[in-house]
């Protein structure tokens, strides 16, 4: 039978073969014609599944071309879900599934299109709304924003279909023509005293230690989920993997440690973990327990520091600048652009130089006042010696 219950279980099972192959699906339905139905809707779901499937071998084997909706699903298989911003990179490349259309040749695009695309989401507003909460106009998404989704976006969808998959692509846009100029070089720091405390406040358990361990090692937040299988303590190294799939080991300072060694006994694999706030059920399944710890996930640090640091103490800060002031910090102090790119682990010192090596305001004030010291001593040294 296709549909049946399985001894000791409330609801039933659907157990089918199609095309050669078994699909064997799990449902929450506790009567045979519930089952039953969820049961045409299942057969229809593979049918379109193995048409797909299909459809994609044939596009491999160069039989056919192409698509953008067998692009995208491949390539969401092979390497969107597995990103740590897996969340976003979904949004767009439905948002780009939608411009393009499932059935456009991903061989025939062309820079026209990704032109228009950009101006398209260039025109969009936050979250597609039309007003804020004051009843001022939504202010368009950012220049950055447009890059990310868009052009940066399809270059990774096209070079991994040509370096992957081997697809000529006869028509490939010229990437760099299509990127939106961000504007100079930003002073991404957050000031050390009152800025700082309020942040330390407004974090709740388990995200502010992540939040001071991002601040004392300059680690990409990605980089903070750490595993207590990362940190060698008797070398006091910690090691993780950057973009790229790279290794990169860092020193453990003794604040790092002090950090890390307060999360203990909290879970046995995650380092940081939060206190759940409430229970949280999904039918009869408990899926989170009022005042147990949880391990901090991507999403949740994300949506933790948009609410109590940029809506709560309304600071202009993203969680990346936490990178920018150790990196910021520790140049101030060293005076070494190599030592600060060995902690970020560039590959290119050029890029530390560009996008962390920053000047503000008292950093000009403070090298003016130097220079004007040592040049009011050297002729006081000279009016002494004569």
């Amino acid at each position: 039978m296709s549909v049946y219950k399985p001894k000791g279980r409330d609801c039933y099972v659907i157990d089918f073969q199609l095309g050669g192959r078994r699909f064997c699906i799990s449902t929450e339905a506790t009567t045979k014609r519930a089952a039953q139905e969820l049961e045409q809707r299942g057969r229809e779901k593979a049918k379109q599944l193995i048409a797909a499937e299909k459809a994609a071998a044939a596009a491999f084997r160069g039989e056919t071309p192409l698509t953008m909706g067998l692009a995208v699903s491949k390539y969401w298989e092979e390497a969107g879900k597995h990103q740590v911003n897996a969340a976003t990179t979904w949004t767009d490349l439905n948002r780009a599934l939608a411009f393009f259309g499932s059935d456009r040749r991903i061989d025939d695009i062309r820079d026209a299109d990704i032109s228009t695309m950009v101006a398209k989401r260039r025109g969009e507003t936050i979250k597609g709304r039309k007003k804020l909460a004051d009843g001022s106009p939504a202010p368009l998404i950012k220049l950055s924003t447009v890059n990310r989704s868009t052009t940066d976006l399809m270059r990774k969808l096209l070079t991994h279909a040509r370096k992957k998959w081997k697809i000529a692509l006869p028509h490939e846009p010229e990437w760099k023509t299509h990127r939106l100029k961000e504007g100079g070089e930003l002073v991404r720091e957050m000031k050390a005293g009152a800025q700082e405390t309020d942040i330390s406040a407004a974090l709740g358990d388990g995200y502010r230690d992540l939040w001071r361990f991002a601040v004392a090692s300059g680690l990409r937040l990605a980089e903070c989920f750490l595993q207590w299988s990362q940190i060698d303590w008797e070398a006091e190294t910690i090691t993780v993997i950057q973009k790229g799939s790279r290794s990169h080991t860092i020193p453990l300072t003794r604040e790092m440690r002090a950090i890390l060694a307060s999360n203990r006994g909290h879970d046995t694999n995650w380092v940081f973990c939060y206190i759940a706030s409430r229970t949280k059920r999904e039918g009869t399944k408990v899926l989170r327990e009022r005042k147990k710890r949880y391990p901090v996930t991507y999403e949740g640090m994300k949506t933790e520091w948009r609410r109590k640091v940029k809506t709560d103490l309304d600071l202009e800060l993203r969680f990346h600048d936490m990178r920018h002031t150790r990196a910021t910090r520790t140049l101030r102090a060293t005076g070494n652009i190599k030592v600060v790119q060995r902690l970020l682990g560039h590959a290119d010192v050029a890029t530390t130089a560009a996008y962390y090596a920053h000047v503000t305001m008292d950093d000009v004030r403070d090298a003016l006042e130097r220079d004007t010291k040592s040049r009011q001593t050297s002729r006081r040294t000279k009016k002494q010696a004569s």
